[in-house]
């Protein structure tokens, strides 16, 4: 898939994310890291098993080397080699929110942003699911950040408790008076079982997504729902613009709507709602009925090169022998990404 209409996810040793004083330093110093050898990497496989996948690019927005991989038997792009355990851990701690916000404390945009985007992801919720007399409700964000997102639910009387590895973004969250413990799913486990818990921009960091749903399932009620939010790779002409920008060292997995849910079904949830943006509201389930998508890597890998030819010709570095032409291309690759996705 070495064609020469991706070559940049190749080849692009520099940043192209806009990045401040602060990001710039810490990414270099991240990258001095890896040089000297105080991050250790390994090679995995794709989540169904598969060692061999379509290399479909080396690079990622920040000019790292990642080599991500489309698996031709079910779909899912990952990444491998990547950071061991050890080193990912020190990573979110050490590096993360560094490069990726540029501040090792919360800031408060950043917060606001969260409530923001907590209101959102509540009345998503609240508008799909009716719920039964009950004392109160129980919530769970996992990978919270500062906490915001659960301020909503808070407002509106539910118990609300959040964890992270960033133990320094916590503090803003506890300043408004939020349970916010730092560790990992499991470190909320005194608190449940939770009626609903919140999975925003987490799960395709996990290095081991379906062991971390099966002990993110027994923090949940018996009927209990899962709030999953990840980029969606169908989604990627509008929510980035750009298929190296989606790429970055921290996501180890890249879903569609369909592969999600077939991941999902092998741990006990059934998909309730969703898009391919992708916003998903699962139910823990004893019976699931999975269904797989066909040949999903041919589709995928038609997306990935029509969304770079659409950025070239966006940024008018593609050039054909009329306008016409490239007026005609563009519309054909509108329509085929409007009727996918």
């Amino acid at each position: 898939m070495t064609h020469w209409v991706l070559a940049r996810l190749f080849n692009q040793a520099e940043s192209i994310e806009q990045l401040n004083d602060a990001q710039q330093q810490a990414l270099e110093l991240f990258k001095r890291k890896i040089a000297n050898n105080e991050y250790s990497f390994e090679d995995v496989p794709c989540l169904c098993g598969e060692t061999e996948g379509i290399l479909i690019g080396t690079r990622d927005r920040y000019g790292l080397e990642v080599h991500t991989h489309l698996c031709e038997h079910c779909g899912i792009m990952w990444t491998s080699p990547r950071m061991t355990e050890d080193s990912l851990k020190r990573f979110y701690e050490d590096d993360y929110r560094s490069i990726y916000i540029g501040d090792p404390q919360a800031p408060e945009s950043f917060f606001r942003e969260q409530v923001e985007h907590g209101e959102i992801i509540y009345n998503y919720i609240k508008s799909r699911i009716q719920w039964q007399a009950k004392e109160s409700l129980k919530v769970f964000d996992i990978g919270c950040g500062a906490g915001g997102t659960l301020i909503p639910f808070k407002r509106d009387g539910w118990l609300t408790f959040g964890c992270d590895l960033g133990g320094e973004y916590l503090n803003r969250g506890k300043e408004e008076g939020l349970v916010l413990e730092c560790g990992e799913a499991m470190s909320l486990s005194r608190y449940g079982p939770a009626d609903v818990i919140i999975l925003s921009h987490v799960l395709e960091h996990f290095s081991h997504p379906i062991k971390s749903l099966n002990e993110i399932s027994k923090l949940l009620t018996d009927d209990g729902y899962l709030y999953v939010e990840v980029p969606g790779i169908f989604k990627v002409h509008s929510s980035y613009g750009d298929f190296l920008l989606f790429l970055q060292n921290a996501h180890l997995y890249h879903f569609t709507l369909s592969t999600l849910s077939s991941m999902m079904s092998l741990t006990g949830f059934k998909l309730i709602d969703g898009s391919e943006q992708i916003y998903a509201l699962f139910q823990k389930s004893r019976e699931i009925e999975m269904q797989k998508e066909k040949n999903p890597s041919s589709k995928i890998q038609s997306y990935i090169y029509l969304t770079e030819i659409y950025r070239k010709l966006y940024v008018g570095r593609f050039v054909f022998s009329s306008k016409k032409n490239v007026v005609w291309l563009h519309h054909r690759i509108r329509d085929w990404i409007r009727e996918h996705s």
